[in-house]
């Protein structure tokens, strides 16, 4: 959970992009996921409904993400997965519409980012 989720009171992404989505209307958003997630995204609360609201990058991962694809997420929303190519416009795509992003891979997850983030501004 972000602290902007716990200023919602939500600890689930649904909510939080409904939220979003609802104060923002003409924004057109992408919830970006690491491909670990993917894998497990089945388990979330919704995700269903995740895809069927916004459309979703996934981003390769250091080690074994690349079969996230073959998990019941990846195969469930297998005939909504775009092109890499088709990157540039996946935010004007209707959901559910996915892509999968490689590229140069970063041990970092955004857990460890957020804690990063909320040392420095300690230290400030």
């Amino acid at each position: 959970m972000t602290d902007f989720e716990a200023d919602l009171g939500t600890n689930y992404t649904y909510a939080t992009i409904r939220y979003l989505m609802e104060r923002c209307p003409g924004v057109h958003f992408v919830w970006i996921m690491g491909a670990d997630n993917l894998r497990h995204f089945h388990r979330w609360q919704r995700w269903r409904d995740i895809a069927r609201l916004v459309p979703i990058a996934v981003v390769d991962r250091l080690g074994p993400s690349l079969y996230s694809t073959a998990g019941i997420a990846g195969g469930a929303l297998a005939w909504a997965r775009l092109p890499e190519a088709a990157a540039k416009a996946l935010a004007l795509r209707k959901p559910p519409a996915w892509i999968y992003l490689h590229g140069l891979k970063s041990p970092l997850s955004s857990t460890a980012l957020r804690a990063a983030a909320r040392a420095s501004n300690r230290d400030v």
